[in-house]
């Protein structure tokens, strides 16, 4: 048996994780003292790179991979896996060692090329369509389109920059595009794919059937939000409104025709459905000018925003399918895990969200960053109790 076909790959996401806060704790100790030798932008960049790629994209792949061979996955989807961990810690060492350079864009090229060809394999065959009920499939096979296009992000970088358009808007809304693209297109989908195949759903109307393809790809309008940094006019506005109220609206009316199936979510899943609601106003909220501009002049806000869609949603739906299936221990440690875990993101993002509108006052809070600092260690012990309930066996039990 070749090695790559027994790697525990739930394991090496959890393990991922656990990288992934240590790189975080770094980048709150560099905001605090300086560290020698270390960029801080290039820690950056290694952090979210291998973030989307060594835990998310590595645990989604896995995730919908079982669903479409079963406890057995190919030899095929063993080496994206395989090539899924090559390119994301690839990723975490150059770009930690230099920055965007050619060795971290060859890795970053290659993690593309790999999300290629997990679609490819899980589209030939049709196989999810004749595994999952149709509201999962639907949400999936919108994700993996999403996620193809985001590709378009990072492969405009160069022309841009070969054109002198590099310190233009231009070429900032090219990485948004992927970012975006990547999150709401791609990661959020395929999570609430994953869950809705894990509940028992009847089969949908049509009016259900409509509000899963307009929820999923209002992220094409939305992705406008991402471009009022600039302020490139009512056009735009309109576009990103738009796709902001489709969103609001299109989950808002999900959450009604799905009720029933309320009472099958985990404590921790219920969570990221609240999160996600959150998330959707938030992002209406961004539409209005004056808030708008101050959101876009706050870092904290946008941080805020993007660990409130990881953190907040994306995480606690990933990690209620690894205890789905069985990847994770049951018992009263995970449940204590999981609030541990909820309550940590509540006050992690509570600091994000909350510093800014006091400011406003000019009122700070003390020691701010030191909290953020000592959150972060948190995280990195989450990881570390998570990994301990790490499996290989198989049951239905819940988080």
């Amino acid at each position: 048996m070749k090695w790559y076909q027994s790697l525990n790959y739930p394991r090496w996401a959890i393990i991922n994780f656990i990288v992934l806060s240590i790189f975080g704790v770094v980048l709150r100790y560099m905001q605090l003292y300086d560290v020698p030798k270390l960029d801080y932008q290039f820690i950056l960049h290694a952090h979210s790179h291998f973030a989307f790629s060594g835990w998310m994209f590595l645990t989604i792949a896995f995730l919908i991979a079982s669903l479409g061979t079963g406890d057995k996955l190919s030899n095929n989807f063993k080496r994206v896996l395989l090539l899924t961990l090559v390119s994301a810690y690839g990723m975490l060492a150059s770009f930690s060692w230099q920055g965007y350079k050619p060795v971290s864009i060859g890795f970053s090229t290659l993690f593309v090329l790999v999300t290629f060809c997990f679609t490819y394999l899980v589209f030939h065959g049709n196989l999810l369509k004749k595994r999952v009920n149709e509201p999962a499939y639907i949400l999936l096979k919108g994700s993996l389109v999403l996620l193809c296009l985001s590709a378009l992000g990072p492969f405009a970088l160069g022309p841009l920059a070969a054109s002198g358009l590099k310190n233009t808007p231009y070429y900032q809304d090219a990485i948004y595009f992927y970012l975006h693209f990547q999150m709401n297109g791609f990661m959020l989908p395929a999570v609430l794919g994953l869950l809705a195949a894990a509940l028992p759903v009847k089969p949908v109307g049509r009016r259900s059937r409509l509000w899963l393809y307009l929820f999923v790809f209002s992220a094409i309008p939305l992705y406008f939000i991402f471009m009022l940094w600039s302020r490139p006019g009512n056009g735009i506005l309109i576009l990103a409104f738009s796709g902001a109220a489709l969103n609001l609206v299109s989950w808002l009316a999900l959450c009604f025709s799905f009720r029933s199936q309320s009472r099958d979510l985990s404590f921790i899943e219920r969570a990221a459905v609240i999160g996600l609601t959150f998330k959707c106003v938030f992002q209406l909220l961004v539409c209005i000018p004056a808030v708008g501009d101050w959101t876009f002049l706050n870092r904290n806000l946008i941080i805020g925003y993007i660990h409130l869609l990881t953190l907040g949603i994306i995480m606690p739906l990933l990690i209620g399918q690894l205890a789905r299936k069985g990847f994770i221990k049951t018992g009263r440690r995970t449940i204590t895990l999981s609030y541990t875990y909820v309550g940590l993101t509540v006050a992690y993002l509570a600091l994000l969200f909350i510093q800014p509108l006091l400011a406003l006052f000019d009122v700070a809070i003390p020691f701010y960053q030191q909290l953020l600092l000592w959150l972060c260690l948190l995280f990195l012990g989450f990881g570390a109790g998570l990994l301990t309930t790490a499996t290989k066996m198989n049951n239905n039990k819940q988080l």
